[in-house]
């Protein structure tokens, strides 16, 4: 029995992580979503040609298969093409230019809905679940581009995804996305488990790889302490973006290093008189503050302070040099206290901020380490 295959349109995908050489592994995924979605769209175009027929006819899915034949340059173009085998001539019923037709039609869905003329009547409304689903792992500033150059052309994005679960009106919406928070509870009987994001609200949450299990005990810690994670995950979200549940984990790591988190756990500890009979507990609302501004202090690629607990229930944070030092007071009431010493002109310069003036303090401190850093 003979296999040929052809050319089934054209993707270019552009934006993020498609500026780069190859193809990131994580959308391999999304080629076998298109591929169930033609076939979705294609069983719909039968049916409404066979309306006395119920059912697509034996073997309609195994009819149409897509290979992955070549990744081109020019951001990351991926070539697909349709196999096709004497077998085809098997399925009388089917004629196979159907799953070209599906083709063209999710493409003519994709710019009659980023012109504001909604899905089209001749798209069938069984196949949008799938639609749903395809596209999931795209990213802000990322697209597919379809048959570009083309009459057929069309764009495929996160934010047109979230317009077309709008006008179909699916109220969940199933995305690829990175989230940080806290695990706070985990049944590994279940494969649940319990997160809270960044923000406050909590989400119920599953995992289908035992594998991921002791990273969540790893981090667990069912008070407001537990380290912040991030967590790479299929989550459902609302259309306005809001989280609902955790799907599935794809990947767990912690936020800040473990040397940070540990120091902040061990201020945590500490009881009321912790300084010979004085000393303030530090609250646990402090520790996250301090927590959020390790980790813009992180971002903006600051090296790691030394961290110490004040006799007024707060945390100090310094950076001392041969030539000055730079000090960090987070405050019991919402202020921060930075200062930035001078011991060759013996001058200091001080400020002080309300929280959370993260991006303020992070240049005030990152200004203070340029100046006098070694």
């Amino acid at each position: 029995m003979g296999t040929d295959s052809r050319a089934f349109g054209s993707w270019r995908l552009r934006g993020g992580r498609y500026e780069q050489q190859g193809l990131p592994v994580e959308v391999l995924a999304e080629f076998a979503r298109y591929e169930r979605l033609v076939i979705d769209v294609a069983r719909g175009l039968w049916k409404q040609r066979h309306a006395t027929r119920q059912r697509a006819p034996r073997g309609f899915a195994s009819a149409f298969s897509l290979r992955l034949a070549d990744i081109k340059t020019g951001s990351v173009v991926p070539v697909l093409e349709r196999a096709t085998t004497e077998a085809d001539a098997l399925f009388d019923d089917i004629d196979t230019s159907i799953f070209d037709e599906a083709r063209l039609l999710i493409q003519d869905t994709l710019r009659s809905i980023e012109s504001g003329a909604g899905i089209p009547r001749t798209f069938p409304p069984h196949a949008l679940r799938e639609f749903s689903r395809f596209g999931r792992s795209l990213q802000d500033g990322e697209s597919i581009e379809f048959d570009g150059g083309s009459p057929n052309a069309a764009t495929y994005s996160q934010s047109l995804r979230r317009l077309i679960h709008e006008q179909a009106r699916l109220e969940r919406f199933e995305i690829e996305t990175l989230t940080t928070g806290q695990v706070v509870g985990v049944d590994a009987e279940k494969g649940t488990f319990t997160f809270l994001l960044t923000g406050g609200k909590s989400v119920p949450g599953h995992f289908s790889s035992d594998d991921i299990l002791p990273d969540l005990r790893q981090y667990l810690d069912r008070s407001t302490m537990a380290p912040t994670v991030a967590i790479n995950v299929v989550a459902i979200q609302s259309i306005n973006g809001e989280t609902i549940e955790i799907q599935d984990i794809l990947s767990i790591e912690p936020v800040l290093p473990a040397e940070w988190s540990e120091r902040l756990v061990e201020l945590q500890s500490l009881e009321q008189g912790w300084l010979d009979g004085v000393g303030k507990e530090v609250s646990r609302k402090l520790l996250r503050e301090v927590e959020s501004l390790l980790l813009t202090f992180l971002d903006a690629q600051v090296e790691r302070p030394y961290i110490f607990p004040t006799e007024e229930g707060g945390v100090q944070l310094e950076w001392p040099f041969t030539r000055g030092e730079v000090t960090v007071i987070v405050l019991p009431d919402d202020k921060v206290e930075a200062y930035a010493f001078s011991k060759e002109e013996d001058r200091e310069s001080e400020k002080l901020f309300h929280w959370p003036q993260l991006d303020e303090i992070t240049e005030f401190v990152t200004g203070g380490i340029n100046q006098y850093g070694d």
